[in-house]
């Protein structure tokens, strides 16, 4: 895991978006296959508490932390090994759109280029950025075979201030 206090992102809290670049150590199938199966996501994100992802498919998650919170999603594009579009609505928000893109690298890995756009006025982009980074973190260590973060709240809280000042606007 690179624990990197570096921004690999930005958010706009105009634009109301957050996107992140980030190289993974794995082809785009494992990937993909760690967003999107029920067995694989709370090993970096968190339980699938109903539904099954999948094209077409709403499902619910719950997040890393001692929130409790959930996050509604519908998908809206299922390119396997490429793409996922869902919309995203967190417990106490409006609903908006995350979108993965998923690249090959040439040393057998993957990029990934999250977007994650539309938030309403309650969301804070800032902190959507600074969560991602926490929630891949724990990606890039689940691929890897390595423990993950093991208090995200103190990550997200590290990572805050980098994304803040990083933001732009």
């Amino acid at each position: 895991m690179s624990g990197s206090l570096s921004a690999l992102g930005t958010a706009s809290r105009t634009a109301r978006t957050a996107t992140l670049d980030r190289n993974l150590p794995a082809p785009p199938d494992e990937v993909w296959r760690a967003w999107t199966e029920p067995d694989r996501l709370p090993h970096w994100f968190g339980p699938v508490l109903k539904g099954i992802p999948g094209p077409d498919v709403e499902y619910v998650l719950e997040g890393r932390g001692a929130h409790g919170d959930t996050i509604v999603c519908r998908v809206l594009t299922w390119e396997p090994s490429t793409r996922l579009r869902v919309t995203w609505r967190y417990t106490g928000e409006t609903e908006s759109e995350l979108r993965l893109d998923l690249t090959p690298t040439d040393d057998g890995g993957t990029r990934l280029l999250l977007t994650h756009a539309g938030f309403g006025p309650e969301a804070d982009p800032v902190d959507y950025a600074a969560g991602w980074h926490m929630y891949t973190d724990n990606l890039e260590a689940h691929l890897a075979g390595t423990p993950g973060v093991a208090d995200s709240d103190a990550r997200w809280m590290e990572l805050m201030p980098v994304y803040a000042a990083a933001s732009a606007d």
